[in-house]
């Protein structure tokens, strides 16, 4: 076969791209479906093929084709044609863009807005302007990719706290405070997550970011226009005594159906951003005929305010038809419902099914949400027509999970080392759509003992455990489980005398050079980057390459070397005789072949049904793609009737 004449830079693409699973790639949709031949066949055989009912548009209250929205954009259009024809700053302001803001700013009690072509501009112009390479960002682990692109052209550092997790994001901004009182703290947050449909405590999140000093911005992109009194979001319920939000992003192309971002804050900001910021002055004005059509549409969420709680209160009862047919309740009270399914194969044929039944949904799959936790992104529209719920719950059929009347099991999970409990948020998402109850323990620290929930009365029951924590689980709550799923080596990590010294040996140096801070976190950047996974440098400390350790991480390297030494083979109370999956990366550099081994030796002395998993590549066990499905099949033969 003769060689691909090909630049290499097109055969690396042609590549990665055959790489990519079908289940995985993407494609455009239309109200018109893929299966138009079918869907014409069984419907209409005589005539042309029925557009699909539209269940995942963003256009929450019908405005994109509003009769007052079409007259003022296309009066615009006529007026000042259908581009601004160059920035801001040259000659494209119109009166409108200037009508506009200043309605904005009004509505919201904000005293400068400044308009942008998009949302994702506007997000990125709103970081750059709070955060430089100095900088500590604090960011929602499910922050919108606009926000994180932010970050990157910023040059901040960016740490992630668990979705909507206050405790975490409190103890992030104490010890970021801790380590650097004068640093800049920057916190990203949603008050509406798009592919979650839940919303943060935003007062409690101000507060926090108050008391420490910390900036914020919001993203009110799918909430204005819907949550808050008069739809004007979730940022204007706040007391009147917390001034903590620094900047609000939204969006035009959501409930005000028609096109374009804005940013709201005060004076100061309003003229940063004109001064300093490259995404507003470098880039073409917002087309005049969308900003008249999004004044129209403040003018008419304006004159119905209570449209929004109509919507939501519409959204309630259809999360309620959706639980009572037995599928998970959509979490969140909004317009956004999402309805978990688990795997990617899945999402996608329920996708298919509902095409056929004349219903346009999306299946949401990983990257954009966590492995494991495919989901349907249904999205509930005040124009959508009495008894679209009826068809919608037809078109789904029967919830293809177990019963309430099948065998069922419940899952503690526990991880081992510190800043591990984020990962298991894909982990509980997956477990709660198939009806699977899901506590996780937490690790305690010095006088703090591991948090530990109680097994729940009813199914199978399951410990999950990550790494060393296997080892902080009770003796008593261990010896009650009856299936055991082991994620990596839990502590059989480096036996004496083995080649495999490298965690402990890190560990071990780190110690000894406690007093060198800066030497301490060279070589754990260096091992995390070689012998670990890619987000664990997240675990780091905050602060810049060379800057010292605190206090308080130096105490979690201590307790972790003390665990570390105590974890040499299984923990008092494993249960005997029941199934245990073991699941290891294939090419694990931290365990050794021998300690594998004699993992395997003991769960066989326990008299344990041992069932073994090794994946591709090398990397962190609880993240590599694909390891949340396999044990939820390994789980699903456990319980099969």
């Amino acid at each position: 076969m003769p060689a691909d004449p090909s630049p290499p830079w097109r055969r690396q693409l042609r590549a990665a791209l055959d790489r990519l699973p079908a289940s995985r790639r993407r494609s455009q949709r239309s109200l018109t479906p893929a299966a138009a031949a079918v869907l014409q066949a069984s419907h209409h055989p005589e005539g042309p093929c029925t557009p699909l009912l539209d269940l995942a548009s963003n256009d929450y209250l019908g405005l994109s084709r509003d009769p007052a929205v079409l007259q003022a954009a296309a009066a615009e259009l006529q007026r000042s044609g259908l581009g601004a024809g160059s920035s801001r700053l040259v000659s494209g302001t119109r009166a409108v863009h200037l009508a506009l803001e200043e309605a904005l700013a009004t509505w919201l009690e904000r005293q400068r807005v400044l308009l942008f072509p998009s949302g994702y501009q506007a997000n990125i112009a709103a970081v750059t302007a709070l955060a430089d390479r100095h900088s500590l960002v604090l960011a929602d682990r499910l922050i919108h990719h606009s926000l994180l692109a932010g970050v990157r052209a910023s040059g901040a550092s960016l740490r992630r706290f668990i979705h909507n997790d206050l405790r975490d994001l409190e103890q992030r901004l104490r010890a970021a405070r801790a380590h650097d009182p004068d640093q800049r703290l920057l916190v990203l947050v949603e008050s509406l997550y798009s592919m979650e449909g839940t919303s943060p405590d935003l007062a409690a999140t101000a507060r926090l970011c108050q008391d420490h000093g910390a900036l914020l911005i919001v993203d009110e992109a799918h909430a204005l226009g819907i949550l808050g009194d008069g739809g004007r979001g979730l940022s204007q319920a706040l007391p009147p005594d917390l001034q903590a939000i620094t900047l609000l992003s939204a969006t035009f192309g959501k409930a005000f159906g028609s096109g374009g971002a804005f940013l709201a804050g005060d004076n100061l900001l309003g003229d940063w951003l004109l001064q300093h910021s490259g995404a507003y002055r470098y880039t073409t004005a917002l087309a005049p005929p969308l900003a008249a059509g999004a004044l129209a549409a403040l003018e008419r969420i304006q004159a119905r305010p209570e449209q929004g709680a109509e919507l939501i209160a519409r959204a309630r009862r259809w999360r309620d038809g959706l639980e009572a047919a037995g599928w998970p309740r959509p979490p969140g009270d909004g317009p956004i419902l999402p309805l978990l399914v688990g795997q990617d194969a899945d999402a996608l044929n329920l996708q298919r099914r509902l095409e056929q039944a004349g219903l346009l949904t999306v299946a949401i799959r990983p990257p954009t949400v966590p492995e494991g936790s495919a989901r349907l992104r249904l999205v509930l529209r005040q124009d959508l027509p009495g008894g679209s719920l009826q068809r919608l719950l037809t078109g789904l059929g029967p919830h293809p999970m177990p019963t309430p009347d099948a065998p069922t099991l419940q899952v503690i999970a526990m991880h081992g080392w510190s800043g591990e409990a984020l990962h298991w948020k894909p982990w509980e998402q997956a477990f709660m759509a198939r009806g699977w109850p899901w506590r996780s323990g937490e690790r305690g620290y010095g006088d703090a003992a591991p948090r530990q929930p109680d097994w729940g009365p009813a199914g199978l029951r399951v410990v999950i455990a990550h790494s060393l924590g296997i080892h902080l689980l009770s003796q008593e709550l261990l010896a009650a489980a009856e299936a055991v799923v082991l994620l990596a080596s839990f502590g059989q990590f480096v036996p004496d005398g083995s080649s495999g010294r490298r965690l402990r040996t890190a560990l071990e140096a780190m110690a000894a050079q406690l007093g060198d801070a800066t030497s301490a976190r060279v070589m754990l950047q260096t091992f995390l980057n070689e012998a670990a996974f890619p987000e664990a440098a997240e675990l780091l400390p905050s602060g810049p390459a060379d800057g010292p350790l605190g206090e308080s991480q130096r105490q979690l390297l201590r307790e972790d070397l003390d665990l570390l030494a105590r974890c040499d083979g299984l923990p008092s109370g494993f249960p005997g005789g029941i199934p245990v999956l073991v699941v290891e990366a294939g090419e694990d550099r931290i365990v050794v072949p021998e300690a594998r081994h004699q993992l395997r030796r003991d769960l066989e002395r326990h008299g344990c049904r041992l069932h073994c998993l090794q994946l591709e590549g090398t990397g962190h066990c609880l993240l590599q793609p694909g390891v949340v499905g396999a044990v939820l099949e390994w789980l699903q033969t456990l319980v099969a009737p």
